[in-house]
């Protein structure tokens, strides 16, 4: 009696998971042509759930799914359904089976693969529309291609497409002729957007005109795409923001632009700079900012759909007043001129933990100034002279926009020391910083971080290395 209890319980589970399965067959083929078939399937289960779409789809390698123009819609619900595979290629195997689409997702009845026998025509000819291709919504424009498989009776004497705005096109319409022949012919069709239009290719010989399949041509506009690249030259009121529009949409563009404020995702009705209609890359000026306060900034795209934006990015303006320490400008200001506008900016990181100063064994001529102010021109004498080391190495640096970076002098080395090492503002690493400054054929100007020491070091050996530019 327990083993008769336990086989009931059993039946029982199988039996309910049974019922949370689509069950699904594919019915045999019939009615083979060269250019179509008759399939179907035979849906005894909904696994619980509403059938909302069935048929058969088919393709050319093994298991197929469902994909663009292979398959047939064959109403809802469960039960025996068929369908029409048509369009096809003489001479071609295909596999084909059931589907069944339903909340849980979809699912295939089991495989039948057959071959179209080739093509016997004696009168008019066999043509085939595939399916449109390299849609260009700038140009407006897509590629038609068609294929003669059969000449029928007699030669090709013309062949291409014909087209309408209404279901049905003939020669009788719009065509668009494509040399003659057999075989494989396309042409560029130039179509207005969100307008219909049905396609198909034809053929004539001199028993008469026929056509392959119809297709409807539609392509909608869309919103168009903007991307916000990056924001830069942050002062205290105002700031550059770079964007660009990629596409269109299908139509034009109207205006573009930057909108910014001081809370997150800006739009159109905020602060904002017009740059004009068209696609293509930008740069704005934010201006009308506050000092030491956050904004929100993204690009936007008007066309005749609507606008849309680009990503968001946020910044913080900096004081109304500049100090040493601050970060500005792709640095840390280490140095303001009390004479005039402008000072030293010192790199954020080290370029190098061990680095050599390069050029052993040359005198570099005007490359021996210790004062602040001359590490550029040093950095300069150098790589015309060698181009290499800790002098390459920080002219080859850069920092968003910001690529005028050079070897530091002695001078500006001990300024960024005293200024922002001693007073905690920056933290540097703990040994020797490589300086522009040369003394010989084989030595160079270093300066100690630990304690504040001047040194010198033979060009070949390795040091630490920091950038700065002028602002």
């Amino acid at each position: 009696m327990k083993n008769i209890g336990f086989i009931f319980i059993l039946y029982l589970i199988i039996t309910s998971c049974k019922k949370d399965v689509v069950e699904i067959n594919t019915l045999s083929l019939s009615s083979i042509s060269s250019t179509s078939a008759m399939c179907g399937g035979n849906i005894s289960s909904d696994g619980g759930s509403v059938i909302t779409s069935r048929g058969v789809c088919w393709g050319t390698s093994s298991n197929p799914v469902l994909g663009v123009g292979n398959f047939t819609k064959n109403g809802t619900g469960t039960g025996v359904y068929s369908s029409l595979i048509d369009n096809l290629k003489h001479k071609t195997t295909y596999y084909v089976r059931a589907y069944a689409i339903n909340a849980k997702g979809t699912t295939y009845g089991n495989e039948y693969s057959f071959t179209t026998p080739p093509l016997i025509s004696s009168t008019t000819p066999i043509v085939y529309t595939y399916n449109y291709i390299n849609v260009d919504t700038n140009s407006r424009t897509l590629l038609l291609k068609g294929e003669v498989m059969h000449e029928g009776g007699a030669l090709t004497s013309e062949r291409g497409f014909v087209w309408s705005y209404k279901m049905g096109p003939s020669i009788t319409d719009n065509v668009l002729p494509v040399s003659k022949g057999l075989g494989v012919f396309s042409t560029v069709f130039s179509f207005e957007m969100s307008t219909t239009y049905y396609v198909k290719a034809y053929a004539t010989n001199s028993f008469g005109t026929t056509y392959g399949q119809e297709f409807m041509v539609r392509v909608n506009k869309t919103l168009p795409k903007t991307n916000t690249i990056e924001v830069t030259e942050i002062d205290s009121t105002t700031a550059l923001c770079s964007g660009s529009v990629t596409y269109g949409g299908g139509t034009t563009i109207l205006s573009k632009g930057i909108c910014w404020a001081a809370h997150s995702v800006p739009t159109i009705n905020d602060f904002k700079s017009d740059e004009g209609p068209g696609l293509g890359s930008f740069t704005s000026m934010l201006t009308g900012l506050l000092p030491s306060t956050i904004y929100y900034c993204r690009s936007y795209a008007v066309n005749s759909e609507g606008v849309t934006y680009g990503k968001e990015i946020s910044f913080k303006t900096i004081v109304s007043k500049l100090y040493i320490g601050l970060e500005y400008k792709g640095g840390i200001i280490f140095y303001i001129n009390p004479m005039k506008d402008g000072g030293f900016l010192v790199s954020k990181d080290d370029l190098s933990g061990s680095y050599p100063w390069g050029c052993s064994g040359l005198s570099i001529k005007g490359a021996g100034s210790r004062t602040v102010g001359s590490g550029d021109v040093n950095t300069n004498e150098i790589l015309a002279s060698c181009n290499t080391g800790a002098a390459k190495l920080c002219a080859d640096y850069k920092v968003g926009k910001y690529d005028d970076w050079y070897l530091p002098s002695y001078d500006e080395l001990a300024l960024i020391y005293k200024n922002l090492k001693e007073t905690g503002l920056e933290k540097f690493s703990i040994g020797y910083y490589w300086s522009s400054t040369q003394i010989n054929t084989v030595s160079a100007y270093r300066y100690g971080f630990l304690g504040g020491n001047e040194g010198d070091a033979e060009k070949s050996t390795n040091q630490f290395v920091r950038a700065v530019r002028k602002y």
